[in-house]
């Protein structure tokens, strides 16, 4: 009796062990499952959060379209700056078509900011001098010195004629293909305009050079990380703005420049810009056209260009849209013919098919998830 109650307490133990082992089993394979669906899921949501984001896109249009025919153009402070709250669509629970409505960790949300392109320099049209003289900004900036001598920064214009112009003329500054070609690894200068922000890095003196490694590059540094410089520099020129500066869209940067060594001018110009009081944003015009001029600038208080970017979420999934907008009308065809060697490509006139469409304003660029076109 005894031996058979061992038996059946053993078998008892067995039993009991491998249920143990299935569940502890069963339990891992279901964690796997999960996250193998969670990331077969995402693609999923990926395609669903792609139409939020074009879907957002489209608000955003519609709103600064209805603004451009009621007040005749676009300008700063006219109240679209918040298109969805404009347009009543910050909760997108409105949007959903799933049963469980309570359920807010599935919920879609989405961001919207808009930047004012026209508030930026266009980089393909600036003067050398005035050129100069931001490169030098920056330069004092990052080297705590509080005065700027617009000749540091002429070196470094030189150097990007250079690297823009077809000859191989180096100018006394400057740096032609020969200095490249003996870089590791070696390349040519384009003899075009830059086309990206990025090829800043392998222009000298804007991005770090292993021939001279105590001397970090003005935009990247020894780790190719931005430098504060190159963010400045990004934030002040443009490469959709073709036309005037608006000065209500421009940077602190800018400001600065314009005021030069004159603290107590650049602070209120701060104060006038942030201003929601017509006499004094007029004040504030007035004054920056007075010292734009004196660099050549031109100034024109409407919203031309935005650089939209849309962020949508849902749950640990995210999509982004950029996008840049304009509402300036194409030229015609043939004109656009006669000057495309000297017009960016980015303005030329709309195709057949988008002008069949007629949508209210024109997408200069438009990318998804990243930023890769300028």
């Amino acid at each position: 009796m005894k031996s058979n109650s061992r038996k059946k307490g053993s078998i008892l133990v067995f039993v009991l062990a491998l249920i143990v082992f299935v569940s502890v089993l069963s339990v891992r394979l279901m964690k796997e499952t999960t996250q193998e669906l969670r990331h077969v899921s995402q693609f999923h949501r990926r395609d669903d959060l792609r139409t939020y984001a074009y879907s957002a896109l489209d608000i955003v249009v519609g709103v600064l379209n209805e603004f451009k025919l009621v007040r005749g153009k676009l300008s700063s402070g006219q109240g679209w700056g918040a298109p969805l709250e404009y347009a009543e669509m910050l909760d997108t629970s409105i949007l959903s078509v799933e049963e469980d409505s309570l359920d807010r960790s599935s919920a879609v949300k989405w961001n919207v900011s808009l930047i004012d392109e026209s508030g930026k320099l266009p980089i393909q049209n600036v003067k050398d001098m005035n050129l100069a003289t931001f490169l030098a900004s920056f330069m004092s900036k990052e080297e705590g010195r509080q005065l700027v001598d617009e000749e540091d920064g002429r070196p470094l214009v030189e150097i990007l004629r250079d690297w823009q112009d077809e000859d191989n003329e180096e100018r006394d500054d400057g740096a032609e293909d020969d200095f490249y070609e003996d870089l590791n690894p070696p390349y040519f200068t384009p003899g075009r305009n830059v086309e990206t922000f990025d090829e800043f890095k392998w222009i000298k003196g804007f991005g770090f050079s292993e021939d001279d490694p105590d001397k970090r590059g003005l935009f990247f540094d020894e780790n190719g990380m931005e430098t504060s410089s190159f963010r400045s520099f990004k934030s002040t020129f443009s490469f959709f703005n073709q036309d005037g500066l608006n000065p209500y869209g421009c940077s602190s940067e800018m400001l600065r420049v314009l005021a030069g060594d004159d603290n107590r001018l650049y602070e209120e110009l701060v104060e006038l810009k942030s201003s929601s009081d017509a006499i004094e944003r007029q004040d504030y015009f007035q004054q920056m056209s007075q010292l734009a001029s004196e660099m050549g600038l031109k100034l024109s208080d409407e919203v031309r260009v935005l650089r939209v970017e849309i962020s949508v979420t849902r749950g640990k999934s995210v999509f982004k849209l950029h996008a840049v907008l304009s509402n300036q009308v194409a030229s015609s065809p043939r004109s656009n013919q006669n000057s495309r060697k000297k017009v960016n490509s980015r303005s030329m006139e709309k195709s057949p098919r988008n002008s069949k469409i007629k949508y209210p304003l024109r997408i200069l660029a438009i990318r998804e998830n990243e930023n890769l076109f300028d």
